[in-house]
C-alpha cells in the first residue's frame, strides 16, 4: 500500500520558456524573500506571500519570544500582528526554493470515494493556478516564449534525476509537502533548526496550491534577487511532458480498506 504523503504525479505552471528549461535539466531557485517582497510591492498575495518563512504566532508577552531574541539576536524578525505577534529569521529570506504542484495518495483519498476496488478518480486544479501562475491572455500563442505552459512529471525519474545530481555536486536538499493545517491555529510555534521545517508550512488559503518544495537548506544566496541554477540531466517526453491546455486528469487505482 502506497502512503498517504506519497506523490503520485508533479506539476509546474509557467511560462513555456521556463518549462521547457527545465525539461532540459536547468532548475532555477528562488528565494522566499522574492516572494515576500511579491506581496509586499505589489499586492500579489497568489505568487507571493508575506507570510514565507514565518515559525511562529504568539501572544505578545509569550515566553518564547525573549526565547528566541537570546537564541537568534540579530537574525530574529518580530512582526506586530494586533495582539499577536509573528517571527521569522532573516536568514530565511535568501534560501534557495523551487516549489512543485504535488497529487498525492491523500488528495485522491480526499476525492468524496464511496466505494472500493477499481476505479478512476478525476482531478481538477483550481482555477486561480492558471489565473496567477501564467499569463493566461495568452494562452493560445504557442510561438512565444511567454505563453502559459503546464509541466507534468512523474515522480520517480524525476525525484532520482534530482537528488543524483544534487549528490554529486554535494549540495544538501530539504523536500516535502507543505503543512497548510497548523496555521490554522490562533497561535503556533515551530522551532528553528538548520532544517528550516518552518519553509514547509504555510496558511491553509494556500491549500489550493498543493505544494510541495525542495529547499537548499545549506546553499543560501546573498540577495532576494539572486537566483541559483542546478543542472539536472535532461528529461524525455515520457517522465516531463509539456502542454499549453488547460487540462484535468484521471488516476486508476485499486480502492481498499484498512
Amino acid at each position: 500500500m502506497i502512503p498517504n504523503d506519497h506523490a503520485v504525479l508533479l506539476f509546474k505552471f509557467g511560462s513555456l520558456k521556463w518549462m521547457e528549461k527545465i525539461r532540459k535539466g536547468s532548475m532555477s531557485f528562488s528565494c522566499p524573500g522574492k516572494y515576500i517582497e511579491i506581496a509586499k510591492k505589489t499586492g500579489n498575495d497568489e505568487q507571493g506571500d508575506v507570510n514565507e518563512g514565518v515559525f511562529a504566532r504568539l501572544r505578545k508577552g509569550d515566553k518564547k519570544i525573549k526565547e528566541m531574541q537570546t537564541k537568534l539576536k540579530d537574525d530574529l524578525e518580530i512582526i506586530d500582528d494586533g495582539e499577536y505577534v509573528k517571527l521569522r529569521r532573516w536568514s530565511s529570506y535568501y534560501i534557495p526554493t523551487f516549489c512543485f504542484y504535488s497529487y498525492r495518495i491523500a488528495d485522491m483519498l480526499d476525492n468524496s470515494i464511496t466505494e472500493t476496488g477499481f476505479q478512476t478518480i478525476h482531478h481538477y486544479f483550481d482555477d486561480k493556478m492558471y489565473n496567477e501562475f501564467g499569463p493566461r491572455s495568452v494562452r493560445n500563442v504557442l510561438s512565444t516564449d511567454n505563453s502559459p505552459a503546464y509541466l507534468i512529471l512523474q515522480v520517480k525519474p524525476f525525484i532520482d534525476n534530482l537528488m543524483k545530481n544534487l549528490a554529486l555536486n554535494a549540495i544538501g536538499a530539504e523536500i516535502r509537502n507543505i503543512n497548510y493545517s497548523e496555521f490554522q491555529k490562533e497561535e503556533f510555534f515551530i522551532y528553528p533548526t538548520e532544517r528550516r521545517d518552518e519553509l514547509f508550512y504555510k496558511f491553509p488559503k494556500y491549500a489550493y496550491q498543493k505544494e510541495a518544495r525542495v529547499c537548499l537548506v545549506r546553499r543560501p544566496l546573498t540577495n532576494i534577487h539572486e537566483r541559483l541554477n542546478i543542472n539536472i540531466n535532461p528529461m524525455n517526453e515520457k517522465d516531463a511532458f509539456i502542454t499549453n491546455n488547460e487540462f484535468y486528469f484521471g488516476v486508476t487505482a485499486d480502492v481498499q480498506e484498512e
